[in-house]
Formats: structure tokens, sequence, C-alpha cells
């Protein structure tokens, strides 16, 4: 009964049928650590990666997101938390380029099954670490900045690290083994596919990987090429980027876009940002036909978290008619896109046929042009007249000449929304 679930059944039209239901019982992969049990390692694979945020990655060679403790945190977008994100062709290729961020983007809690308490517990990557029993060099890296201000501080010396699963991925088979498994396994299917994982390690530091559970992969993503026109004029593109798309190629007129402006959101009280995700529910809801009003979302950091200061805390339901969403990196609240390839929210944008792009405006040659937006009029009293308090914030655009005109290109990864 799930506001989610009956807004999935009604689009499908399946709202007045009965639907069976099934219970899946599954043993959980993993060992005793005294109370606690879990995997050393856990993810998700993908045997095709249409979310290559590099130019020289191959799509075909496939990505993992990988943990420590219980999937839970690899299938499943985490408030606050980042799994290791990692292109198998390239696996110590990171989506962010700033050394600074290696430690910002890395997990930094686990999940655990606690047999005293029988229930899911989380503890910080630094418990979970201690009780580990391999060597944990092949995963976790030294923070010797943390050592130096533990030390500084006069606290009790004790080891720290940042799990970046370097010498997993580069002085081991992991990563081939991984891509041999997948592309095995996509041969048999005739069709890419998407798996869960666990890894476990002997005392010698030797690992077993086991496959849980294996699926076609729900993906858009090997459609024909597109064609990007050349030489289109700089002041009629909104967004230009390469990578860090999910939903493969796509050439997609825009007739309306819903714009949260980063700077004044970041500004408003936590109950005024609820209100805003309420209000971009309202706009969805007026999205009646997906092919007739191809609507863009564009906003800070992550959508539909529950943690309104990392992004706009909307349910799926609130934007299940969005035919394109952006999430853009706004370095002034710390709020960054999740690249969620892979978990469960990516399989609700596939099943709503959703195109989603991360933009990181900081970056070379990317290009998000604010001053296009400012120059349209903000149409948003028209659609949701109580909302006009939050003009500042919430900003609702058409263009009634032409329509801006999306496309995106997964061989070359290269992405412009512009106006022809």
């Amino acid at each position: 009964m799930d506001e989610n679930a009956l807004t999935y059944r009604l689009q499908r039209g399946l709202a007045q049928r009965d639907e069976q239901m099934a219970l899946l019982v599954q043993r959980v992969s993993g060992s005793y650590h005294n109370h606690h049990f879990f995997p050393d390692l856990a993810g998700v694979g993908i045997s095709y990666n249409t979310f290559t945020w590099h130019p020289s990655l191959d799509p075909k060679a496939g990505m993992l997101r990988l943990v420590i403790g219980l999937g839970t945190r690899a299938v499943d977008r985490v408030e606050d938390d980042y799994p290791q994100i990692i292109a198998l062709d390239k696996p110590l290729l990171r989506p962010y380029a700033d050394s600074e961020d290696i430690k910002r983007f890395s997990q930094h809690r686990a999940e655990i099954i606690d047999t005293n308490q029988n229930s899911l517990t989380t503890l910080s990557s630094p418990e979970l670490i201690d009780e580990l029993t391999f060597d944990i060099d092949l995963i976790a890296t030294p923070d010797h900045q943390t050592e130096q201000r533990m030390k500084e501080l006069g606290m009790k010396e004790k080891r720290a690290w940042i799990l970046t699963f370097k010498k997993l991925l580069s002085e081991t088979d992991f990563p081939k083994i991984m891509q041999r498994m997948l592309k095995t396994l996509e041969s048999h299917y005739q069709y890419p596919v998407d798996v869960e994982f666990t890894t476990n390690f002997t005392k010698s530091s030797e690992f077993k990987i086991n496959l849980l559970q294996c699926r076609p992969l729900q993906t858009k993503g090997l459609r024909a090429n597109v064609q990007i026109p050349d030489n289109i004029e700089k002041n009629k593109i909104l967004i230009k980027s390469r990578g860090y798309t999910m939903g493969g190629s796509i050439s997609q007129p825009i007739k309306r876009m819903i714009y949260i402006e980063p700077k004044n959101y970041i500004e408003k009280t936590i109950s005024e940002k609820y209100e805003i995700a309420r209000i971009v529910g309202k706009l969805n809801r007026q999205i009646t036909n997906k092919e007739t009003t191809p609507t863009m979302l564009i906003g800070p950091g992550r959508w539909g978290t529950t943690t309104p200061s990392l992004g706009v805390p909307v349910s799926f339901a609130e934007i299940n008619n969005i035919s394109v969403i952006v999430e853009i990196a706004y370095e002034g609240g710390n709020l960054m896109p999740e690249l969620s390839f892979g978990t469960h929210f990516f399989n609700d944008l596939v099943e709503s046929d959703i195109f989603y792009i991360a933009l990181f405006p900081q970056k070379q040659d990317v290009i998000f042009n604010e001053k296009f937006l400012s120059e349209m009029q903000n149409l948003l009293s028209n659609f949701v007249p109580e909302a006009e308090k939050f003009k500042d914030v919430i900003k609702v655009y058409e263009n009634s000449e032409k329509n801006l005109q999306l496309i995106c290109d997964v061989v070359s990864q290269k992405i412009i929304c512009f106006l022809p």
C-alpha cells in the first residue's frame, strides 16, 4: 500500500487486478565475527556500463558497485555514504578527479547482522575493519591525515583507513574474474546482465566470489547511435557534458523544465525544503502525458534523498512523470549527485523511462547555462499558485516557440541539451 507501489501499479494498468505475491528466503553469505555476521565484501555487477564517466572507458567492460559488509549499501541509495564505483577495464579510475574527494566519497558505514540482537545493525567502517581477519591493505589505504590529526589532539594512536580497494583491484585477479563471470553470464543470457554478489576471504587473504542473483539488465542503453550536431551556438546550449549519464543513447525533445535553484535552496529551512519537495510532486502530477509534455527536472544533489541537506526529498511517486532528471553538483552546499547505476533507484528510473544526468559544472568543458534559463519567464504561479513564495527557488519554464533538444551518444559519451 506504499504510495510508490500504488503509483507503479496505476501506471501499468494493474490497480484493479489481484496481484499474487511470493516470498523468497535466501541464506546470507558471510561468516561470524564474534556475534556479528556479514560477508567481507558485497556488491552489484553490471556487464554493460552505460554510466561511463571518462572517454577512455569501454561500456562493454562492465562495472561494479562495491562495499564492505552486507550488500544493502550497494543496491540502495544510502544517505551521506558512497560505495566504490569501479569500471572493470580501468578499476582504479574514479568518477572524481580531486584527491581530496577520495575520503569524502568512500564508504563510511556498513551493515551487518547482530546475532545477539537478531537485527540488522550499522557499524562505522573503522569498527567493521577491526573485525576483519584478512589483510586489510587489500581493501583500505592508510589515512595519514586523520592519524596525524589524532596525534595532534592527544588521542590514543590508532590506525585510520580509507576504503579504496586499491590493492584488491590492482594486485589481484579480482577485476578480471568479475569481468569474466559477467561476460560468461551475458553470453548465455544473450543480453547484458545485472548481478549481486559477495566476496569472502580466507585468513591467507584468498577470496571466494559467491553469485547471489542474476537477471537481464534493465537498460535503455543499447540503442542505435545518435548524431550530435556540430557548431551549435554557445548561447543556445543549456547543458553540455561528457559521461555521468544513465539510459544510453537518447534524442529527446524537452518542452518543460522544472529547476530548483541550488543557492537559494540550501538557504531554506528543513521544513521549507520538504514543502518544496511536495510542490515538485504537484508539478509532476500536472504532467498528464510524457509524450506531449516531455519534462526535464533539474536540481542540486540527490533527488529522492530522505536528508534535505543532500538534495530534494521527493518520493519516486513525485517524479515518476518526468522524462529527464538532472542532479547538479553544488560545491557551495556540499551537494553531490550519487552515481546510482545498479541500484533500486536506477531500476525505478528505467522502469519509468527516465533518463538521468549527473552534472558537475565546475569541471572543465562542462556547461550549465543558467543565463539561458534566467531569460525565460518563471511560470510557477501558473501551475501552483500557492507556491508563489518559493519562486526564488522553484522555476518552471516552457519555450512556446520551439522545444529544446537533449541528445546523448553512449559511444562518445557526449551529451548536449540545446535550442535547435
